[in-house]
């Protein structure tokens, strides 16, 4: 009897010395690999690619990531750092950091399409398409392409990159009349000036010496439709080239002044707003 309850806790201690064994093979490569790739400097970081952004930008991402040099790479939570550079870089519309074993970041940014140029207080300002001025504009920043240029008559404007300083509704609104005024008038338009960041009106100042002026919070496509009838309509062609102003800014009202007779005349309701 004691041979065979011997035998059985042999057999017993025989297991859990297997089952200890084989437990520790695979624990200890498991423990090995943790090791090796969270607490030794073999994965730390040791540089960093800013891709498909310019100089300048490339040069505030960096900045702004610098004391994440020596960090190891599977400690950082890469979306916290996107977010960082959202918030810090505003030119910046969209970017991804990529892991590059064994030491480097890859991140991978998509920067902001200027709209228009904002002119405040003697200072240019990239403005993208929801009204927010992202960056100062100097001449090396400039894209390929011409933007309207916005002249804000306010010289007591307060004015902060990153910050929504039009609406965007005054975006669409100043596309879409920047397109079709030339249209209408036979003019371009060379000069467009706001009295301040908070104005309900828009002045279009023409190579033609015209102005007009505009109400942002109505429909652009109405406003230029009555423009239209007072121009074929109501001011006769000889008398065009001595337009000063045309002022839509008022409802179920136009009025315009001509140079040399310095009056202000005010047309027809039904031209002020033609069907």
């Amino acid at each position: 009897m004691n041979r065979a309850r011997l035998s059985r806790l042999a057999g017993q201690v025989g297991r859990v010395i297997l089952v200890v064994f084989l437990a520790v093979l695979l624990v200890m490569p498991l423990a090995w690999f943790i090791w090796f790739i969270f607490f030794t400097d073999s994965f730390t970081v040791r540089a960093m690619t800013v891709v498909d952004a310019r100089e300048h930008t490339a040069a505030s991402v960096q900045a702004l990531l610098e004391e994440k040099m020596g960090a190891n790479m599977f400690w950082l939570q890469t979306p916290v750092l996107e977010q960082k550079i959202l918030l810090a870089v505003p030119q910046v519309r969209d970017v991804h950091i990529v892991r590059t074993l064994p030491d480097t970041l890859k991140i991978v940014v998509q920067e902001k399409t200027p709209l228009l140029l904002l002119l405040s207080q003697r200072t240019y300002y990239f403005v993208d398409e929801v009204g927010i001025a992202y960056e100062e504009a100097r001449l090396e920043t400039l894209p390929g392409t011409i933007l309207p240029i916005v002249k804000n008559s306010d010289e007591e404007a307060e004015l902060a990159l990153g910050a929504p300083v039009v609406d965007k509704k005054f975006i669409q609104f100043l596309q879409f009349v920047n397109k079709q005024l030339p249209e209408v008038t036979g003019a371009q338009v060379i000069e467009t000036r706001i009295p301040s960041l908070a104005a309900r009106e828009v002045h279009f100042y023409l190579d033609n010496n015209w102005i007009i002026k505009l109400d942002v919070t109505r429909d652009a496509g109405r406003q230029l439709r009555t423009l239209t009838s007072l121009l074929e309509s109501t001011i006769a062609a000889d008398k065009r080239p001595s337009i000063e102003y045309i002022d839509l800014r008022i409802p179920q009202r136009v009025y315009y002044k001509l140079k040399q007779a310095g009056l202000l005349a005010s047309p027809p309701a039904a031209h002020a707003n033609p069907k």
